[in-house]
């Protein structure tokens, strides 16, 4: 994680320094090597939010894009008492998830239910086969910047993220930021919107939208 507090004051991870974790209150050690993302690690070497993934720099690049107050938000569910740390929770109330490794489907379907109001942003260029894949299956972008695609990859990327919240896949510099609008996974023909990923942020900081309306990738209407 990338804030802990201590004594008493949210903190970025330092050199040899120890905290406290702000969402279970254990205490937490600074791991702040040259060739990792600086981060804070739980002493007991258990995480206290099973959803938590270890950050990247694409992480911190996304998330560094928002406000540092909305940044690691911990939201708890007031009936069961359930906590979980949001990537980033806008000042209007939608959370956002940066998804780099793969989770199973019903952790998908459990985030969505906690968090409701939701995007979710995928590291597509982990693999950089799906990179070339995905720019080779899709179309050329007509002039509302929709392109359709034929995902003919081994890869289970677009039904690993067929959901009905809003997916945007990044797929790097090269092939460019996507949301994907719709995904057939027995046909594996889907459509894209190429999208600006300076403009993504802007919409979601002055809350001009939450991107709800366009629904996800399994969407119907």
């Amino acid at each position: 994680m990338r804030y802990a507090n201590v004594d008493g004051v949210r903190a970025e991870a330092q050199p040899k320094v120890r905290g406290v974790c702000r969402s279970c209150g254990g205490e937490v050690i600074s791991k702040c090597g040259a060739h990792v993302v600086w981060h804070w690690s739980h002493r007991s070497l258990t995480n206290c939010d099973h959803w938590w993934e270890a950050e990247t720099e694409w992480h911190r690049r996304w998330k560094d894009r928002f406000h540092e107050s909305w940044q690691e938000v911990i939201l708890r569910d007031e009936l069961s008492g359930e906590k979980h740390i949001a990537d980033v929770r806008t000042g209007h109330g939608v959370v956002v998830e940066f998804q780099r490794s793969t989770i199973e489907p019903a952790e998908v379907a459990a985030r969505e239910q906690f968090y409701q109001r939701m995007v979710w942003v995928i590291d597509g260029s982990k693999n950089e086969f799906d990179c070339v894949n995905f720019s080779n299956s899709r179309s050329g972008v007509n002039e509302n910047a929709m392109a359709r695609f034929r995902w003919s990859g081994r890869s289970k990327l677009f039904q690993r993220w067929h959901s009905t919240k809003p997916v945007f896949i990044d797929f790097g510099e090269d092939h460019g930021f996507w949301r994907i609008c719709r995904f057939d996974p027995k046909s594996k023909e889907g459509v894209a919107l190429l999208v600006d990923r300076d403009m993504f942020a802007a919409a979601l900081i002055g809350a001009e939208t939450d991107f709800s309306s366009g629904g996800g990738p399994a969407s119907t209407f």
